[in-house]
């Protein structure tokens, strides 16, 4: 049995002792290294529980309206064109969205990504169109300017991304 000077009043006292026998101060112990380790690992366990609740109901929100979203997203459809403007910094589509769902579809949220000529994609641009496209239709828009682009592009793909069912 070890023992060690009480901090209140100097009194030896045993290391397996809760508090000093001369004058009742609490005595600490030092908590081991694999107490430490373990409530480390407990605590990042917990962590971990915590984010993948939190995900899950984000996933959820995001996703409530999906089967609905889903049918629609299937019957969208985007042709395009594209050139430079602005000194050959700025994109300018030519977008004409397909809307062959049952549903007005509105804010539809274009991603353009851009390629070198060597196949790297090198840039992403996206921008939302605040305009209603009318179910079984197709509408076009001009000279929509999506952004700064990488003076290097040589190729781009652009896709609906998202847009609110109405």
């Amino acid at each position: 049995m070890a023992l060690k000077k009480c901090k209140e009043c100097g009194n030896d006292v045993s290391t397996e002792a809760d508090s000093c026998p001369k004058c009742g101060a609490v005595i600490k112990k030092k908590r081991g290294f694999l107490r430490l380790i373990g409530a480390a690992i407990l605590i990042f366990i917990t962590l971990i529980a915590i984010g993948s609740l939190i995900n899950g109901v984000s996933d959820t929100k995001s996703t409530s309206p999906s089967s609905v979203k889903a049918s629609v997203f299937d019957a969208l459809a985007i042709d395009f064109t594209w050139s430079k403007d602005g000194f050959d910094n700025i994109m300018k589509g030519n977008f004409t969205i397909h809307n062959k769902s049952s549903h007005d579809i509105k804010d539809i949220e274009i991603t353009c990504s851009h390629f070198a000529k060597s196949g790297t994609q090198i840039d992403r641009n996206t921008r939302t169109l605040f305009e209603i496209v009318k179910a079984g239709s197709t509408r076009k828009f001009a000279d929509f300017n999506m952004g700064f682009i990488h003076s290097q592009t040589n190729t781009t793909s652009c896709k609906i991304t998202d847009a609110t069912v109405l």
